[in-house]
């Protein structure tokens, strides 16, 4: 899991920041002036990119906050099972389970692909690895 630092400040909407050890994309941003004896505050709303909660954080500006590194793959599908997916990276040859997506778009491609294996194995997904979890965003069936 390989998290960065960076100062609360210099973050902005669509960019993704760490919440009580959960990956988060921030929604909005407002910064507030600082008073006569204190620091500038930021406050970030954000949402959970695996469970989708609303979060929302208020820090003095200077602090520093953990940014998440995402690493982008593609990936084989291997099989579906009715908890998980397991897919295989398409240059390391890893294979990994991965939690069905919650987007339903998604969902109905691979409860399709299920019913039909034939086309499972020309099919591809690509992924992201944040925060030592993995996240399905594409499914590419050719």
């Amino acid at each position: 899991m390989s998290i960065r630092r960076t100062e609360i400040q210099k973050l902005k909407t669509g960019q993704y920041i760490m919440v009580e050890d959960e990956p988060c994309i921030i929604k909005a941003t407002e910064r507030s002036k600082s008073g006569k004896h204190g620091h500038a505050k930021v406050r970030v709303v954000c949402v959970g990119v695996f469970d989708n909660n609303k979060r929302s954080l208020t820090i003095p500006s200077g602090h520093m906050c953990e940014i998440p590194e995402i690493i982008k793959g593609t990936a084989q599908i291997n099989f579906i099972e009715e908890n998980s997916i397991n897919i295989m990276d398409l240059e390391t040859y890893e294979s990994v389970d991965v939690n069905w997506p919650v987007e339903e778009d998604l969902k109905t491609k691979l409860k399709e692909l299920q019913a039909n294996p034939g086309k499972m194995s020309l099919a591809q997904v690509d992924y992201w690895q944040l925060a030592g979890k993995t996240l399905i965003n594409r499914v590419i069936v050719n």
